[in-house]
């Protein structure tokens, strides 16, 4: 349906006959005034105005259809003559959707109008698909949310009941027992620790995760961030080499979160590359005050085309269900959110068969030194 508004009833009568022919179906106005009071009551796929008209002319017209929430998306073409310079800027800045310029070009009009139309449907169609796409988005982070508060509390459930029976197995002296406790334990830390990824990465695409912020020491830090990795490291024969400004070097971040991060690039460092590989965590200031710290590994590398794909959420180099390596591939993403929620910056550099080196960058005003430690040393910049 096409409502068209126009004084002239010539106009009216020749604007008509062209769209019936073209098989659209035609309701008329003879002012802007008569045509918004059509348009709530038919509620057309287009509206065509002249620009001058009595009551309430093009601009007008345009105006308040597009305060009107149940038609705003309406397309709308304004007919305006051919000497009035500004006529079609005017129009636009009203909300116009496109123009057509008298005198008419009837054999070229029923074109512009199915274009119009056209690219209406095109425009509601993305909308739509935006919308669903959005929904699924929230919906799917809503569940994956509900669903890692769910798995929690049977996880700590089995993780501690089955520290009891490892440690009962281990007063019996009933190794073989004892370690298979100790494969229970593992498998169950291994999926919270999944689990929590899960939601963190859930909360990172709605927006900076949110922090709780307290000053703590850079060593103890590095400290917790390897407490969790004994199991891996001693697999991996891996005795990682620290290299810290100072161990006194105090952070206002979110404890935790800084351990994670540190934790996730020696695993990194770790899991992909040889067994018996070289692991640097060190940490230096910045000539700008910033803290950088660093995680550097002489493992394989990575070719540079796929750097952007090892720091995108659940990509691996390697995602088949072959691969030798376990993980959701949220690892990279999840340290440069946790950059990112503290103000500060992530950064992957690699050298295919000389190593990878991983840096998050703290902002200066998060860094100061305890009263009585030794002197900060700067670095080298390096973000």
């Amino acid at each position: 349906m096409v409502l068209l508004a126009d004084d002239d009833p010539v106009m009216r009568e020749l604007a008509s006959a062209k769209l019936k022919e073209a098989g659209y179906a035609v309701t008329t106005a003879e002012d802007g005034a008569q045509a918004l009071s059509l348009l709530r009551k038919i509620a057309p796929d287009l509206v065509i105005s002249d620009i001058d008209m009595p009551n309430m002319n093009g601009y007008e017209l345009t105006e308040a259809i597009r305060a009107d929430e149940a038609f705003c998306e309406t397309p709308v073409m304004v007919i305006t003559a051919s000497d009035q310079s500004d006529a079609v800027d005017r129009a636009f800045a009203s909300g116009a959707t496109s123009f057509l310029a008298k005198p008419m070009n009837w054999s070229l009009f029923h074109h512009a109008v199915k274009f119009v139309l056209r690219a209406s449907d095109d425009r509601r169609g993305l909308k739509t698909a935006k919308d669903q796409a959005e929904a699924g988005a929230k919906f799917k982070d809503s569940l994956m949310s509900v669903m890692s508060h769910e798995l929690r509390t049977p996880l700590n459930a089995i993780i501690g009941f089955g520290q009891i029976i490892a440690e009962r197995f281990d007063n019996e002296n009933d190794n073989m027992h004892h370690e298979y406790a100790e494969y229970i334990i593992d498998g169950g830390r291994r999926l919270l620790n999944s689990v929590s990824d899960m939601l963190l990465a859930s909360d990172a695409r709605s927006g900076p995760i949110a922090i709780n912020e307290t000053d703590v020491c850079l060593g103890d830090i590095v400290e917790e961030a390897l407490s969790g990795l004994e199991k891996t490291l001693r697999l991996a024969d891996v005795e990682p080499i620290q290299k810290l400004c100072s161990n006194n070097l105090e952070i206002c971040c979110d404890r935790g979160l800084m351990a994670k991060a540190i934790r996730k690039l020696v695993d990194n460092a770790v899991k992909f590359s040889p067994k018996g590989v070289s692991v640097l965590i060190g940490a230096a200031l910045t000539r700008s005050g910033d803290l950088a710290i660093v995680v550097k590994d002489t493992g394989p590398g990575v070719k540079p085309e796929l750097l952007d794909k090892v720091t995108a959420p659940f990509e691996q180099i390697d995602m088949s269900f072959q691969r030798s390596r376990e993980g959701l591939g949220l690892g990279l993403p999840l340290v440069q959110a946790i950059a990112k929620a503290h103000g500060g910056s992530f950064r992957l550099d690699s050298v295919v068969n000389e190593g990878t080196r991983a840096i998050i960058v703290l902002p200066a005003r998060r860094i100061h030194e305890l009263p009585g430690s030794m002197p900060k040393q700067q670095g080298r910049e390096v973000a």
